[in-house]
């Protein structure tokens, strides 16, 4: 990422500059524009056909709902539903009775779309658990009427149908939209040739569907018309728009120009000064964390030694006496030296992105009590107990070594700042995922500073913990490493002290070919 940042700096500020010239050729730029009035009378003669067919259209649709309704039968549905099929828009058929009838209304849903159940138009009260909404209908004008038929177009329902016949209501749920999309297609064939008039007046015109954007076009419009006539009908509103044509003059302010130009120059030119500036100064960080880099790798070597050759000296000394005692305090300061390392090289790895884990089959008990066995010299002399409690013996697939080295890191702060008392270490494996808390009772840290603390170099100082040593990298490693495995570290809520708890998939793992 960071070798992209001068790429991405310059692109940034070539993108400014190109914004500036810009910017400042259109304050430049002056269009006048002059508007030139055309005649209408085409445009109005059009929509007189227009309005004639829309009517006609509505005329035979109610001729074949009316039709439906005489013919429906109910309790035939397939019959039904085959004669309702033919005609677009109807969503449900409905038969009501009159409230004082013995029988009750029925619903006989054609075409159902969307979710939840359709309405159901009813007389009086709806009927009890009806698992629909109810639309309550004027049962005196339907039935006693002298209206036989109609529309219901009401505010808050549904559009519907009605007819009466033989002291009952059929009563049609229409989809307005869909009557109104079979229109539109009606007129986009129709109006190709009634719209050539239209056409022959110059355009730019249109005619805009009650659904469609365009039925039929005259000429490339653009912006809003000059001229907007609506036929509104029962289905939609179709209207007719017209441009007026205009005549445009451009011309341009010189300074304005000239000054957004040098302004561009000069950004475009900053871009590259500061990209370079940037290229050596990310060149010169890759080399220095390439010289830690190797420098940790160098360290590996004698440090590797020293500790061979502690361990031949130990076992050449008697158990008891001052060296033997002496050479424990050294190994143990080597411990640490070779924790700092190893913390060195993988915040090296992480600033390249080469961060992996690398799961293999092992056993999480096992790792964490020879984490433990690290520091229990030195939590022996600082009077703290470490108890390890849980059931994570199970063989899994997880990076043993990263783990390890969380699990140091967080040792590794309870041994600089708790000053004595218990250390509880849980850990649980189920479902696939491995648990692992680590509870102190030490100073704590504030829940203020929850994230603070994960980050780089930060350390939070306090009378408690202002002697104590360290790089600030630990906790930041060791919430990279759970991230490089898939999972989390957080600080959790403690009554006392500090408690971190680790997450990280453990898939199960059939066989172990080495002991973690």
């Amino acid at each position: 990422m960071t070798s992209r940042i001068p790429a991405i700096t310059l692109a940034l500020l070539l993108a400014v500059a190109v914004a500036v010239i810009g910017g400042g050729a259109r304050l430049a730029r002056k269009v006048e524009s002059v508007r030139v009035v055309r005649d209408h009378a085409p445009l109005r003669g059009f929509a007189d056909s227009l309005g004639g067919e829309i009517a006609r259209l509505e005329r035979l649709y109610n001729t074949h709902l009316r039709r439906i309704a005489r013919e429906a039968k109910p309790a035939q549905e397939f019959e039904t539903r085959a004669l309702c099929y033919g005609i677009v828009g109807i969503r449900q058929l409905s038969v009501l009775q009159p409230r004082g009838g013995a029988k009750t209304d029925t619903h006989l849903a054609i075409e159902p779309r969307g979710s939840g159940a359709l309405p159901a138009p009813t007389f009086g009260a709806p009927a009890p658990g009806l698992p629909r909404a109810a639309v309550r209908l004027d049962e005196a004008a339907l039935l006693n009427g002298a209206e036989t038929w109609g529309w219901i177009e009401e505010p808050g329902k549904p559009l519907m149908f009605w007819q009466r016949a033989d002291r009952v209501v059929i009563v049609l749920l229409i989809d307005p939209r869909e009557v109104a999309v079979a229109i539109d297609r009606w007129l986009a064939e129709w109006s190709r040739g009634e719209f050539a008039a239209v056409r022959v007046a110059g355009g730019p015109d249109r005619l805009l569907g009650a659904v469609a954007s365009a039925l039929a076009t005259a000429g490339e419009a653009h912006g809003e018309p000059d001229f907007l006539l609506p036929l509104r009908a029962r289905f939609g509103t179709w209207q007719l728009a017209s441009w007026d044509r205009t005549e445009t003059r451009t011309s341009y302010h010189l300074p304005t120009l000239a000054a957004a130009a040098a302004l561009g120059v000069f950004t475009a030119l900053l871009g590259l000064a500061v990209a370079a500036q940037q290229r050596r100064a990310a060149a010169l960080a890759a080399q220095r964390v390439s010289f830690v880099n190797r420098v940790s790798h160098e360290l590996r070597t004698p440090l590797t030694n020293i500790l061979l050759n502690l361990d031949l000296a130990t076992e050449a000394l008697d158990t008891a006496g001052e060296p033997p005692r002496r050479l424990a305090l050294v190994r143990e300061e080597a411990g640490r030296l070779g924790r700092l390392i190893e913390n060195v090289l993988t915040f090296s790895r992480h600033e390249q992105g080469k961060l992996r884990a690398d799961p293999h089959a092992c056993i999480p008990a096992r790792v964490i009590d020879a984490v433990v066995e690290q520091f229990a010299p030195s939590f022996h002399r600082r009077a703290l107990t470490v108890r390890h409690t849980g059931d994570a013996t199970a063989p899994c697939l997880l990076d043993a070594d990263a783990l390890a080295q969380i699990l140091a890191n967080l040792l590794s702060n309870v041994e600089k700042y708790v000053p004595g008392g218990a250390v509880e270490i849980s850990s649980t494996l189920a479902d696939g995922v491995l648990t692992i808390t680590v509870a102190d009772e030490g100073p704590g840290v504030a829940a203020r500073d929850a994230e603070r603390i994960f980050r780089p170099f930060e350390r939070l100082g306090s009378r408690v913990n202002e002697g104590a040593s360290g790089t600030g990298l630990g906790l930041a490693i060791a919430r990279d490493l759970a991230a490089s495995m898939g999972g989390t570290l957080r600080l959790r809520p403690a009554a006392k002290g500090a408690a971190f708890e680790l997450r990280v998939p453990a898939p199960p793992a059939f066989a172990i070919s080495a002991v973690a």
